[in-house]
C-alpha cells in the first residue's frame, strides 16, 4: 500500500495528463494506477477490521467505515453506469439491492448521523466487499474505453432524467444537489470527481479510523 503522499503525486499526474489529447492515455493509465492503489486500501480495511469495526464512529464528526465504503461505491455505480455508459447500475443489474441488505437504495447522503451506526450494522459486509470489487472493475473498463473526444462530452438531459427516475439519489436537499453537480460536468470532470478525488477523501478517512480503532 502506497503512502498518502505517493497517491497524491499519481493523482496530480493524472489530473494534468487528461487535459491534452497527446497525454490523455497516459492520464488514464495514471488514474487506473491510482484506483489500483485504492483497491488495495479497501482490501486492507476488510482484512484488518472485524465486523463490529465497520460500524464504529471513533473520531468526532466522522462516519462509520461501512457507510463510507457503501457511499463511495453507490455514487460511482450511478455515475459510471447511468450517466456515462447509459446502462443499468450494478446495484440493480447484479441484485446488490438485495444482497447488501441495505436499508436504502440511494447514495446515502440523506442518512442522518443518528442513523449511521444502525445503517452500517444492517449492511452485509461480505456482499459489500463484492460490490466494491464489481464497481471497481466495471468503472475501470469504462475508463479504459473512454476516448479523449468522449471525455469532453457533457452529461445529457436524458441521462440526468434516468438518474432521477432510478431514485438512486434521494430527493432530500442534503442529497439531491448531487444530480446537478454531476450533470454540469464533462466525463473528464467525472473522472476527477467521483472516480478519483472522492475515493481518496473517503478512504483516507477510513484509514484514519482503522488506525484509531486498531491503534496502529
Amino acid at each position: 500500500m502506497t503512502a498518502k503522499q505517493e497517491r497524491s503525486v499519481i493523482f496530480k499526474e493524472f489530473q494534468s495528463n487528461i487535459k491534452k489529447k497527446a497525454s490523455f492515455d497516459e492520464g488514464k493509465a495514471n488514474l487506473l494506477a491510482l484506483r489500483k492503489e485504492l483497491s488495495i486500501i479497501c482490501d486492507y480495511i476488510f482484512d484488518v477490521c472485524a465486523e463490529e469495526d465497520f460500524c464504529k464512529m471513533p473520531l468526532k464528526n466522522d462516519k462509520p467505515i461501512a457507510y463510507h465504503l457503501y457511499h463511495i461505491n453507490r455514487i460511482e455505480d450511478v455515475v459510471s453506469n447511468i450517466l456515462i455508459a447509459g446502462k443499468e447500475q450494478l446495484f440493480i443489474a447484479e441484485n446488490f439491492n438485495e444482497r447488501l441488505n441495505s436499508p436504502v437504495i440511494t447514495t446515502g447522503n440523506e442518512i442522518s448521523r443518528d442513523e449511521l451506526i444502525e445503517f452500517s450494522k444492517a449492511l452485509n459486509k461480505n456482499q459489500l466487499r463484492d460490490y466494491i470489487a464489481a464497481v471497481m472493475a466495471n468503472t475501470n473498463e469504462i475508463i479504459k474505453n473512454l476516448s479523449f473526444e468522449e471525455s469532453k462530452t457533457k452529461v445529457s438531459a436524458e441521462r440526468k432524467a434516468e438518474v432521477i427516475k432510478s431514485k438512486a439519489v434521494s430527493s432530500h436537499d442534503s442529497a439531491f444537489w448531487l444530480v446537478d453537480y454531476w450533470c454540469n460536468k464533462t466525463y473528464a470532470g467525472l473522472m476527477l470527481m467521483p472516480f478519483s478525488r472522492h475515493l481518496l477523501m473517503h478512504l483516507d478517512a477510513c484509514l484514519r479510523m482503522v488506525n484509531s480503532i486498531k491503534r496502529i
